[in-house]
């Protein structure tokens, strides 16, 4: 079936002016009425411009989406194949949210109590999956799959006290890294306190510290902006990620 531009924009949610945009950028081809100069739109056509609202909804820009058009089409059911598992593990993970909030909710009307460790399934959980899905390649390739693996697995099995604590400790940390930005004091002892919690908090989850390790991820969060953006939203600094890292490699010189 052949369809008008106004029918197609119809069909898809979209704008005659949004098809004629990607018409000119070359990213949905549109074919001319031979009559009339109208676009006209094949089933070809149709079929493509499902791939492209498909991966706008996964977050690709313009540019990354026509180069994903431009790869053979196992390379673009590849891609659909990796979003469709990504999409399976915010499924999850919200199931589990829910399921946790239903029995808080149960047990605050006067059904049956939560254990502690209950209470902060879910939010481990919801952890790991960000985690995993924002650095676990990055991660991978430096310490390798069995080493993330073990490191997973040891988060995911910490009592509630653990986690507790774990949290508890990264809040010290924020807070130093926040007085250390406020201070630009690096010899403070606020400043060397700031290697040991943050050695402190690795440990809840890494089963062989190193300093080697330790000084890697340092290496690994001044090269990798997504790591920055983390410490520098938490603290409110633009500046908490590379005191942190000065921090580390000043603790663990020699």
């Amino acid at each position: 079936m052949t369809y008008s531009i106004q029918a197609l924009a119809k069909l898809a949610g979209v704008s005659p002016r949004t098809l004629r945009y990607y018409d000119q950028i070359g990213l949905l081809p549109a074919d001319r009425d031979p009559h009339n100069g109208y676009r006209m739109y094949p089933a070809a056509a149709v079929d493509r411009l499902q791939l492209i609202r498909y991966f706008q909804l996964f977050g690709f820009t313009l540019t990354q989406i026509q180069s994903l058009l431009a790869q053979s089409p196992a390379a673009q059911t590849a891609a659909l194949q990796e979003q469709r598992t990504h999409l399976v593990k915010q499924r999850d993970q919200l199931t589990a949210l829910l399921t946790t909030l239903d029995r808080t909710l149960a047990a605050r009307n006067g059904g049956h109590p939560m254990t502690d460790s209950e209470k902060f399934a879910a939010f481990k959980q919801d952890q790991l999956t960000a985690n995993a899905q924002k650095f676990g390649a990055e991660v991978r390739q430096r310490y390798g799959d069995t080493t993330f693996t073990a490191s997973q697995a040891k988060f995911a099995n910490l009592s509630a006290a653990d986690y507790q604590r774990m949290q508890a400790t990264e809040q010290q940390l924020f807070d130093a890294l926040r007085d250390v930005c406020h201070s630009g004091d690096l010899t403070s002892p606020v400043a060397q306190h700031i290697y040991a919690l943050h050695r402190d908090w690795l440990c809840f989850t890494w089963n062989n510290y190193s300093i080697a390790a330790h000084r890697g991820l340092a290496q690994l969060y001044q090269s990798d902006g997504r790591f920055a953006q983390y410490y520098n939203d938490h603290v409110g600094s633009p500046q908490a990620t590379s005191f942190l890292v000065a921090a580390i490699l000043q603790a663990t010189e020699g």
